[in-house]
C-alpha cells in the first residue's frame, strides 16, 4: 500500500540541531531526531529502521533494514482517543476490499492506546495487523498502523512502540505556509478520498484528477457536490481546472453528460479540504 499525499512542514526553525525538521524526500537513520512544528511533535527512528516522507505524501513510513516484509505508517493529526477507536472499530481502508478493524480489545496504558485487528480480504493466517497512537497535550496525536507477514509481527510491533515512546508533543508553531501553494500542481495525478468518519475509515467519495486535465469521480455522498448528491452519485468522468494559488481555492469539475461543478478547496494544518469536508489525496495510479 502506497500512500502519496500532500504535506508541507514549516522550514523556518534552526533551533536543536539534533533534530531535523521533516522534508520530504530526505531518508532519516535510526536514532536521528525527527520534528514537525505543525503538528507539534518529535520523535526518533528506531533502530533497524529508516524513515521517510515520500514526495508529496502526509504519512512517514518507517521501512526496515533488516528486510522484515511489512509496512509501518506513521500519522499525525488533530484528533482524540475516542474519535480514533470510532475510526478503528469501523475499519481502516488499505485498498479496494481490504479493511483493517479493531478486534474490540483497546488497551490504554498511560497516554498509549493499542488494539489487536482483524482483516478483510487478506489471508489472516499468513497476514497480521496492529494499530496504535498517543496523544499530548497540545490537542495533537500520532498514531501508527502496521501490517506484515504473520513471522514479523512481533519484531515490527516493537518498533511501533519504540517510535511511540519517544514521541515528545511540543507546542506547535502555527504560520500561512501556504502563501503562493500552487493547486493545480499539487492535483496533477492525485485521487482525493473522502472517508465516512475519521481519515482511515471507509472511504465514500473519490475523484481521480489526471496531469491530462482529465477526471474521474466516484461520489457515493455529498461532499465533492454541494447539496444533493443526485444525478452525480456513482462513477462519471469529465475534465478538470482550477488556477487557484493560496491555501484556498476553487476547482471546477466539467463532467461530460452533467453540468458542471465548482469546488471550494482549502488546505489548513496539513490537510486537505473539499467543500468543507477532509480529504486525503492519494497517487492516481490509474493516470498515466
Amino acid at each position: 500500500m502506497k500512500y502519496t499525499l500532500s504535506l508541507l512542514f514549516i522550514l523556518f526553525s534552526s533551533v536543536l540541531l539534533a533534530q531535523k525538521i521533516i522534508t520530504p524526500g530526505e531518508v532519516y537513520n535510526p536514532d536521528e531526531e525527527i520534528y514537525t512544528p505543525t503538528l507539534g511533535f518529535k520523535a526518533k527512528i528506531p533502530q533497524g529502521w529508516t524513515g521517510s516522507l515520500p514526495q508529496g505524501s502526509t504519512i512517514f513510513l518507517l521501512s526496515s533494514l533488516k528486510g522484515l516484509n511489512g509496512s509501518i505508517y506513521i500519522l499525525g493529526d488533530t484528533t482524540n482517543f475516542e474519535t480514533m477507536k470510532a475510526g478503528w472499530i469501523q475499519g481502516l481502508e488499505l485498498e479496494e476490499g481490504r479493511v483493517l478493524k479493531s478486534d474490540g480489545n483497546f488497551v490504554m496504558k498511560g497516554d498509549l492506546l493499542t488494539s489487536g485487528v482483524t482483516l478483510t480480504g487478506i489471508d489472516q493466517n499468513a497476514n497480521k495487523g496492529f494499530i496504535a497512537a498517543r496523544c499530548g497535550a497540545y490537542g495533537r496525536c500520532v498514531s501508527a498502523l502496521l501490517t506484515c507477514e504473520a513471522k514479523y509481527l512481533s519484531d515490527m510491533k516493537n518498533a511501533v512502540d519504540d517510535f511511540l515512546e519517544s514521541v515528545v508533543f511540543v507546542n506547535p508553531i502555527l504560520k500561512n505556509e501556504y502563501e503562493g501553494f500552487d493547486w493545480k500542481q499539487f492535483l496533477a495525478n492525485k485521487q482525493l478520498v473522502h472517508y465516512d468518519n475519521v481519515v482511515g475509515t471507509k472511504s465514500v467519495n473519490k475523484v481521480w484528477l489526471c496531469e491530462d486535465g482529465t477526471f474521474v469521480s466516484k461520489l457515493k455522498r455529498t461532499g465533492v457536490v454541494k447539496g444533493e448528491i443526485g444525478k452525480y452519485k456513482g462513477k462519471h468522468k469529465g475534465t478538470w481546472a482550477t488556477s487557484s494559488f493560496g491555501n484556498t481555492g476553487i476547482l471546477t469539475l466539467t463532467f461530460d453528460k452533467l453540468p458542471p461543478v465548482e469546488v471550494d478547496l482549502l488546505i489548513k494544518d496539513e490537510q486537505i479540504f473539499l467543500n468543507g469536508k477532509r480529504h486525503v489525496a492519494l497517487a492516481a495510479a490509474t493516470c498515466k
